[in-house]
């Protein structure tokens, strides 16, 4: 007597799947997730521009005692927009970027001396400058991101809008194409070919349901970019927890909440 052997079926089956992934547009946290993108790249040439311009007049003015100022003030900037930068990527991405737990060992803020000489060696400060550092190669990658896939997904989507005053189609680049892929299978004195000849060639869209297939298109394309600026987030939020999880919380916000 033979068993039946039951199949276990994924969690939620196909419409789950396919449910999780036309909802994106849906889910608040896929726009919070673009709009930490889009910041990446001005706040990373901000960073970028202002810490090399600023150590750099620091350490060159500092052997006449002009610069030592201004490289107290990069310090402790350094720290503030370290403690900054992982609030918000904890609050917005979804990750977990923690801060470091209090040392005792830290100077007071009455012994400023101490209190710099701490706080320019801590290894909080140097993780944290070396994100705000980073942070432009990070919004140069985004940036490019967001500019390839919106622009093709959005041309797509608006292609009725267009289509009777633009080109729109398939332009092969050789021109016309013909390509005939074979599969053969060999058995001992048999021999079995598969031949599917098809040709590529130019087309374009000329009339209003063609155009509005495109458009449907674009709208699965759309929802793919969404979720690979999605996945995006997730190194982004990935990158903030390497380097900023732990790091020393605020400064000025411990003052205030004295």
């Amino acid at each position: 007597m033979s068993q039946r052997v039951s199949v276990p079926r994924a969690p939620g089956g196909a419409r789950a799947v396919l449910w999780r992934f036309f909802r994106v547009p849906l889910r608040l946290q896929t726009y919070a997730n673009l709009l930490y993108l889009s910041a990446l790249f001005p706040l990373g040439l901000i960073y970028f521009v202002g810490f090399t311009v600023g150590f750099a007049l620091g350490f060159g003015l500092s052997v006449i005692l002009i610069g030592l100022p201004l490289i107290v003030v990069l310090v402790y900037l350094t720290r503030e927009l370290t403690a900054l930068e992982r609030f918000v990527a904890d609050r917005v991405l979804v990750v977990d970027v923690p801060a470091g737990a209090l040392d005792a060992d830290e100077p007071p803020l009455s012994d400023p001396l101490a209190h710099f000489k701490y706080v320019s060696t801590s290894l909080s400060t140097v993780k944290g400058l070396v994100y705000l550092m980073t942070k432009l190669a990070l919004g140069v990658g985004a940036f490019t991101l967001l500019v390839a896939l919106g622009s093709i997904s959005l041309s797509l989507v608006f292609v009725p809008l267009y289509y009777r005053d633009v080109n729109v189609g398939v332009h092969p680049v050789s021109g016309e194409m013909s390509v005939e892929p074979s599969i053969e299978f060999a058995l001992q004195t048999w021999q079995i070919g598969l031949t599917i000849p098809f040709r590529v060639t130019t087309w374009y869209v000329t009339t209003l349901p063609e155009a509005l297939a495109v458009s449907a298109v674009g709208v699965l394309a759309a929802i793919c970019s969404l979720h690979v600026c999605n996945l995006a987030a997730r190194v982004a939020g990935w990158y903030a927890s390497l380097l900023l999880g732990g790091t020393d919380r605020s400064t000025v916000r411990r003052l205030l909440d004295v």
